[in-house]
């Protein structure tokens, strides 16, 4: 039965570690044992300092971040299949609004940040206008079968606003958590209708009542696709930055979600449904201390990334486990590990880097 369970969680691991598979070693370490204001503020450190890009090269730098398998750029604002920027008809249009953050947005290395810019049909793009994120009436202003504006329907905000289609609507809602952190710097220049209806002028939460239910329950009905974890890579190559919200989804539950006041462990791992086991451990080029949240008695495995058992055996309420290959009695060799703890019915998996 435990190695069946075994197998279970390494399955689930290694897809894990597929889709994050280009995040560099270590990039997200400042961020980890932090939580709310400092937790925002701690990513916002690692990910601020990227390559500024030139505004119009995104064009080219969409055949690489939003180019479509199929063959032509992948639009999120209508089901136009354009193959060649030069024939028209499409616009870079930021998906957080540009005029939110300054009255002349031109001259911040915001303007040309791809985390937020994308290939946009036109028509669209200026339907879209600046207006909030929201759902739109049975009577829309603007409507092309993909993108609807048009008044608001979700309590809060009842002005105008922009609702992308269901299938982008985690999408919309990672980027603007993305924009609030990396510029958080900007926090008392949210400015015009962004401030009014979204956004608030302090770099903790930013988003108010209104934004945070909307943008949380998109972000939970709309996981992240291959399409955002592959854009995501794209985008690093070129800006040396990347979207936490991409690569660890449940880091928005620790901000504006049901975790905040909870310190990130560093892991995709949920609490409510993995049962948060370890209190904390650290470990050495020798040893692994685990201390656990219960006085129980619980096991523990350590396996190698390609699913090699390394190690295993029973641990109680703090533990100090030395690091012995019971395949070859020897220490292990520098490198990152899983750690998996397991009670009846629980267990908890967080990366061990062995240094």
């Amino acid at each position: 039965m435990l190695k069946r369970q075994l197998v279970g969680i390494l399955v689930v691991l290694f897809l894990c570690f597929f889709l994050s598979a280009q995040i560099p070693a270590n990039y997200y370490n400042k961020a980890i044992g932090k939580q709310s204001a400092e937790l925002k503020t701690a990513l916002h450190e690692i990910i601020r300092p990227h390559t500024i890009l030139e505004y119009y090269s995104s064009s080219y730098s969409f055949e690489k971040t939003d180019w479509h398998p199929n063959g032509y750029f992948w639009d999120m604002y209508s089901n136009e299949k354009r193959d060649d920027w030069r024939r028209g008809g499409m616009n870079r249009e930021h998906n957080m609004p540009k005029s939110w953050w300054s009255s002349t947005p031109e001259t911040t290395d915001a303007y040309s940040d791809l985390h937020n810019l994308y290939p946009s049909d036109e028509d669209a793009n200026m339907a879209k206008s600046n207006f909030p994120l929201g759902v739109v009436n049975s009577n829309p202003f603007y409507f092309n079968n993909v993108v609807k504006v048009g008044t608001n329907t979700y309590s809060g905000y009842s002005g105008t606003v922009f609702e992308p289609a269901n299938e982008y609507k985690g999408d919309f809602a990672r980027d603007y958590m993305y924009m609030v952190t990396c510029y958080q710097d900007y926090a008392n220049n949210w400015r015009s209708l962004g401030t009014s209806s979204m956004l608030q002028r302090n770099t903790f939460p930013v988003f108010n009542s209104y934004s945070v239910r909307l943008l949380m329950e998109w972000h939970r009905v709309d996981p992240v696709s291959s399409k955002e974890v592959n854009r995501n890579n794209e985008v690093y190559k070129l800006q040396n930055n990347r979207n936490p919200y991409i690569d660890y989804p449940l880091l928005a539950e620790y901000l504006w979600g049901k975790f905040v006041g909870e310190n990130w462990d560093g892991t995709n791992d949920d609490p409510e449904t993995n049962s948060p086991l370890i209190y904390k451990y650290y470990a050495d080029n020798k040893t692994v201390f685990v201390q656990l949240k219960k006085l129980t008695i619980a096991s523990f495995a350590i396996y190698s990334l390609t699913g090699e058992l390394k190690q295993n055996g029973n641990i109680d309420a703090g533990s100090l486990i030395t690091l012995k290959d019971s395949n070859t009695q020897n220490s292990y060799e520098k490198g990152v590990y899983i750690l998996s703890v397991y009670t009846v019915g629980r267990r908890k998996t967080v990366k061990l880097i062995v240094y």
